[in-house]
This record gives C-alpha cells, sequence and structure tokens, in this order.
C-alpha cells in the first residue's frame, strides 16, 4: 500500500542537559527543548512553520524519507500543513481548476486550501480521495 503522509524524521539526542532536534529532510530544520516532550513540541513548531512557508511560497518541498532508529521519532505539522502538503502531493500535474471542481469549490478556495490559509471538509477530502483512487484515512497517534 502507497500512503503519502507529512510526518518527517528528526533526529532527537541529548546532549550538555539539552534536547537537540534536527530533521533529516528539511534544511534549518533544528531546534531544541529542555525535555523530550518539549523538544518534540518545538520541532512541531519548526517543522510547521518550515512547511507552511514553502507552501505560501509555492517552493518545492522534499519528501519525508522513511528512517528508523532509536532517536528517530516522526513529526506532525498541523493539520492545515498537513492537508494542504497532501493536496500539492496528490494534485501533481493536475491544474488547480481541476482539483477544485472536484472538491466543489472555486479555484480561490481551493488554493486557499492548498496554501495552508484554510482547512477542506471531511466530504471534501473524501471527494479527493475517490476523484484520485485513494482511500481516506484519519488516526489518532502517541
Amino acid at each position: 500500500m502507497n500512503r503519502l503522509q507529512a510526518l518527517y524524521p528528526a533526529r532527537i539526542w541529548y546532549e550538555d542537559d539539552v534536547y537537540y532536534v534536527q530533521f533529516l529532510d528539511l534544511e534549518n530544520g533544528f531546534t531544541f527543548g529542555e525535555n523530550l516532550t518539549q523538544a518534540k513540541e518545538m520541532a512541531a513548531d519548526v517543522l510547521n512553520g518550515l512547511l507552511a512557508s514553502a507552501l505560501t511560497h509555492n517552493e518545492p518541498i522534499p519528501l519525508p524519507q522513511k528512517a528508523q532508529g532509536d532517536n528517530i521519532y516522526l513529526i506532525a505539522p498541523t493539520i492545515q500543513v498537513q492537508v494542504a502538503l497532501l493536496l500539492r502531493l496528490i494534485r501533481a500535474n493536475w491544474p488547480e481548476e481541476k482539483m477544485a471542481l472536484a472538491m466543489g469549490e472555486t479555484k480561490q478556495t481551493y488554493q486557499k486550501i492548498e496554501q495552508s490559509y484554510k482547512i477542506p471538509t471531511l466530504s471534501q477530502l473524501q471527494e479527493i480521495a475517490q476523484v484520485f483512487g485513494k482511500e481516506l484515512v484519519i488516526e489518532f497517534r502517541d
């Protein structure tokens, strides 16, 4: 099963009483925290900012690599940024007008969604999934 996900691997390590975070796929993806929980929260903030900026400015966004290890954590941006990124990936070479039509929206509304300014409804996401022959899955993770 080929899954589209917006979970980015980050290496988190403890050194000199600080938890450092470095994203494996993103330049300038660095932060830190006083404990592991805070480091993961800070990582999500950094990830969200980097991806939202790239989406807004229509810059290329690297896909997250599959990485594993004791000090590798998968970090998710906000739902708005996740949806915007996944829609951009699934749309690929489709014109925005065609995506908007598939969602029952105007091109301007679709653009707001893909730039992470607006969250689509679950019904709209289900429509997009059906158009592309995908299954929409929503999950809660630890």
